[in-house]
C-alpha cells in the first residue's frame, strides 16, 4: 500500500511506499519493507529507508537508513545508519553509525560510531568510536576510543584510549593511554601509560607515570610509587614511599615508614617482612 493507516495486525509481507500513519495496538509479523516501518510491535524481518520504530517491542532483523528506534525493547539483528535506540533493553548485535543507546540494559555485540551508551548495565562485547559509558555495572571486553566509563564495576577486558574510569571496583585486564582511575579497587592486569590512582590494587600493575594507592597487594612497577597505608609484595621504580612495607622495594631511592633508623630511607633496595 501506499502508506500504513488503520492497521491492526499483519502476518506476512507489508510494504508500504510512505511514512505510516500512528496505529494504536498494531502488530507486524514477518517481512515489512518501505520508506519507514511504524508499528506497536514487529517482529520479523524489518527494512526502512529512513526508520524502523516500535512503539513498544522490536524483534528480528531490523535495518533502518537513519535510525531503528523502540520505545520498549529492542532484541536481535539491529542497523540504524546514525543510531540504534531502545528506551527498555537492547539485546544481539548491534550497530549505530553515530551511537547504540539503552535507556535499559544492554546485551550483546555492540558498536557505536561515535558511542555506546547503557543506562542499565551491560554485558558483553561493545565497540565507540569515542566512548563507552554505563551508568550501572558493565561486564565484556570493552573498548572507547577515548574512555571507557562505568558508574558500577567494571569486569573484563577494557581499553579506554586516554581514559577507563569505574566509580566501583574494576577486574579483569585494563589498559589506558593516560588514566586508569576507580574509587573502589582495581583487580587483575593494568598496563597504563601515565597513571593509576585507585584506593587499592591486587594483582600485577605496569605504569610510566606513577601510581597512587592506599593499599597494594601483588606487584607495580612504575616510575613513582605511592602506596599510602600497606604495601604487600614488590615494587619496581624509580621513587617507592610505603608507610608500612611488608615485601620488597627496588628503586634509586626507597622509604619505608615502619622501618627503623637509617633503613627507612635507602638506595637501590628496601625491605620489611612481617
Amino acid at each position: 500500500n501506499f502508506s500504513d493507516c488503520g492497521m491492526k495486525e499483519i502476518n506476512g509481507i507489508n510494504i508500504t511506499l510512505w511514512k505510516p500513519e500512528r496505529s494504536p495496538g498494531s502488530s507486524i509479523k514477518g517481512i515489512a519493507l518501505g520508506l519507514a516501518q511504524f508499528a506497536e510491535t514487529i517482529q520479523g524481518i524489518s527494512f526502512g529507508l529512513t526508520a524502523v520504530v516500535a512503539e513498544q517491542e522490536l524483534t528480528g532483523i531490523n535495518i533502518g537508513g537513519l535510525a531503528v528506534l523502540a520505545n520498549g525493547d529492542i532484541r536481535g539483528i539491529n542497523v540504524g545508519g546514525l543510531a540504534t535506540v531502545a528506551s527498555g533493553n537492547l539485546m544481539g548485535i548491534n550497530f549505530g553509525g553515530l551511537a547504540v543507546v539503552a535507556e535499559g540494559n544492554l546485551f550483546g555485540i555492540n558498536f557505536g560510531g561515535l558511542a555506546v551508551v547503557a543506562k542499565g548495565e551491560m554485558n558483553g562485547l561493545n565497540f565507540g568510536g569515542l566512548a563507552v559509558v554505563s551508568e550501572n555495572n558493565m561486564l565484556g571486553l570493552n573498548f572507547g576510543g577515548l574512555a571507557v566509563v562505568s558508574k558500577g564495576e567494571l569486569k573484563g577486558i577494557n581499553f579506554g584510549g586516554p581514559a577507563v574510569v569505574a566509580e566501583g571496583e574494576i577486574t579483569g585486564l585494563n589498559s589506558a593511554l593516560i588514566a586508569l582511575v576507580s574509587q573502589e579497587g582495581i583487580t587483575g592486569l593494568n598496563i597504563v601509560g601515565y597513571k593509576v590512582e585507585t584506593p587499592k590494587i591486587n594483582g600485577l600493575n605496569v605504569s610510566l607515570g606513577w601510581m597512587d594507592v592506599d593499599d597494594l597487594k601483588g606487584i607495580s612497577i612504575s616510575c613513582y610509587n605511592k602506596i599510602k597505608r600497606t604495601q604487600t609484595g614488590l615494587v619496581i621504580g624509580l621513587f617507592n614511599v610505603a608507610d608500612e612495607l611488608n615485601g620488597v622495594q627496588i628503586g634509586l631511592l626507597n622509604i619505608a615508614k615502619n622501618n627503623s633508623g637509617l633503613a627507612k630511607v635507602l638506595p637501590f633496595i628496601n625491605f620489611h617482612f612481617d
